[in-house]
């Protein structure tokens, strides 16, 4: 009984120490705003330009990023992302992932030319490698359009 009582005594002991191995510490982890910063800017009347600096170790999901506008007569449009890398995912199977910098263009669409304040929500999700992933992140910006008078279509002639 006593033989019996020490190898159960060695695997409990065992199992603590791996466990304790593999528990992951909070500290370890960088907060949402540190892991995955967003910068947003105007690329024209009718576009803005996002991008996040994406901390080594990390990771953002294409399929959890949207765009909506909170302001009135004015949509945000499709937006162009990069390729990305493709990823195996325990939760969500093959997943397109954005490691180190992503930027993102995104069409604004609006039912007038004239300026407005546009306030964007923006909602992303992203994981660290070591198996954590963050709550769904979400921000709301804003920007002063400008007059959509001059637009992106208006395109120079080519030299004759």
């Amino acid at each position: 009984m006593l033989k019996l009582s020490m190898i159960f005594l060695q695997c409990w002991l065992g199992f603590c120490f791996t466990a304790s191995a593999w528990a992951i510490d909070p500290e370890d982890l960088l907060q949402p705003d540190e892991a995955f910063q967003l910068h947003a800017e105007l690329k024209d009347a009718n576009n803005l330009l996002l991008n996040w600096d994406i901390a080594d170790g990390y990771y953002l999901y294409r399929h959890k990023i949207k765009f909506v506008s909170l302001t009135p007569g004015v949509q945000a449009g499709q937006p162009v992302f990069p390729a990305g890398q493709t990823k195996q995912d325990r939760n969500f199977g093959s997943v397109e992932v954005y490691r180190d910098q992503l930027q993102v263009e995104l069409p604004i669409q609006r039912q007038q030319a004239k300026a407005v304040k546009l306030e964007l929500e923006v909602t992303f999700q992203g994981c660290a490698d070591i198996g954590i992933c963050y709550m769904p992140i979400q921000k709301v910006i804003a920007f002063d359009l400008p007059d959509r008078t001059v637009t992106s279509q208006s395109k120079a002639l080519p030299p004759g």
